[in-house]
């Protein structure tokens, strides 16, 4: 077992005639697995020394089998992570690393696991309640429901290493979820129909005016529409097939969601006048075909430029703020408002009738005491 330097000569980047020095590290070694067969690796690329041994050493955790309640945390989740990988999506993963890397490996990444203790957790927990980060120049503590997502991404790996022999204390995959008491819930932001008819009238290219319609009057999530080709609208029977989906992060099209997500979507008429006309201008460039992107032809369109696009509009016409994903809330509101079940709702959006009603459920409330008032007004003009 041995980390060496490892140097090559490779093409500049900047003069392709040229060769630069690069210098990586590489490992290699044997070992003898649990049947007693002796194999040997070799791997190489590694930026730095630390990072080969890193990996030697989870590598031959998992070639070995070896169950070792000695290793860090951050070695068990380099091998709960690489038991994933295959189950999951690539976007799923990346979001678990961005949890993982910020907020848990910080404080549990060097630490055995056998000094694991659920004071320490609790210790763990208090830090966390705390913790702030920076929003235009004030210090600002992260909601609950990033802090609950923080603690369950922490218990999983806990559990993952309890079912694997690497953790023997169950009890520490069992403690409750830390949450803040002095927490103050936003409301979620939307739109009234004629708020967004104030914006669209500033949406000046044509590309973004079908993209927020298509947002507005259809609930798509934004990598949903992003990921959309023309061979996936049926513009003769009015319908868009959500069958993929986008992600910014690794600027991949991957499948969807979830189960849930895989569905057809009428299209309304303001939306689809929108894409008749956004199709007739894609038809007239050269290269057009049915396997181009709707936003925007040979690529997805960029998520920042969409934001600045949004802003504007937003400022020009004088109305509130909203992120992309409320165009998706302003269009559950729409049909709550207009009497639509939980059931309806759930499968013109992709989701399930208890996600519906977990995340909208005040509103639903909201439209029935609306609906009453009516009634009650109804009857009092009777009497």
């Amino acid at each position: 077992m041995a980390v060496k330097s490892d140097v090559r000569y490779v093409n500049s980047k900047r003069d392709k005639t040229k060769k630069v020095k690069k210098t990586t590290y590489k490992c290699e070694g044997s070992y003898v697995d649990m049947d007693g067969v002796p194999h040997r690796y070799h791997k190489r690329g590694f930026s730095s020394a630390e990072e080969a041994k890193e990996w030697e050493r989870t590598f031959l955790l998992k070639a070995t089998n070896e169950i070792n309640n000695n290793i860090t945390f951050k070695e068990l989740y380099f091998i709960y992570k690489d038991a994933k990988l295959s189950k999951i999506k690539s976007t799923s993963m990346y979001k678990v690393d961005q949890i993982v890397n910020l907020h848990i490996l910080p404080y549990w990444g060097g630490t055995k696991l056998n000094k694991i203790t659920t004071d320490k957790v609790e210790n763990w927990q208090a830090e966390l309640l705390n913790i702030t980060y920076s929003k235009n120049g004030n210090n600002i503590k992260y909601a609950n429901s990033h802090l609950e997502l923080i603690q369950t991404r922490f218990k999983t790996i806990i559990k993952f290493g309890i079912t694997k022999g690497f953790i023997n204390d169950m009890r520490l995959s069992m403690f409750d979820i830390a949450k803040r008491k002095d927490e103050i819930k936003k409301e979620m932001l939307f739109w009234q129909p004629y708020e967004f008819m104030e914006f669209i009238k500033e949406i000046d290219q044509l590309r973004f005016y079908t993209f927020f319609n298509t947002l507005y009057w259809c609930g798509l999530r934004s990598g949903e529409a992003l990921a959309l080709t023309w061979k996936d609208i049926d513009l003769d029977k009015r319908i868009i097939k959500i069958r993929k989906s986008y992600s910014k992060h690794g600027k991949i099209i991957s499948t969807p969601k979830t189960d849930n997500s895989i569905r057809d979507v009428i299209i309304p008429e303001m939306c689809f006048k929108a894409l008749l006309q956004h199709h007739e201008a894609h038809k007239k460039i050269i290269g057009y075909c049915d396997s181009r992107y709707v936003f925007d032809f040979d690529k997805p369109l960029d998520d920042n430029s969409i934001r600045y696009v949004k802003n504007r509009a937003c400022q020009k016409a004088g109305i509130k703020q909203i992120r992309i994903h409320d165009f998706r809330h302003s269009h559950v509101s729409l049909l709550i408002n207009q009497g639509f079940s939980p059931f309806d709702i759930a499968k013109r959006l992709g989701h399930t009738v208890e996600m519906v009603n977990n995340v909208y459920g005040h509103w639903f409330t909201d439209a029935q005491q609306s609906m009453v008032d009516r009634l009650d007004e109804i009857y009092k003009n009777l009497v």
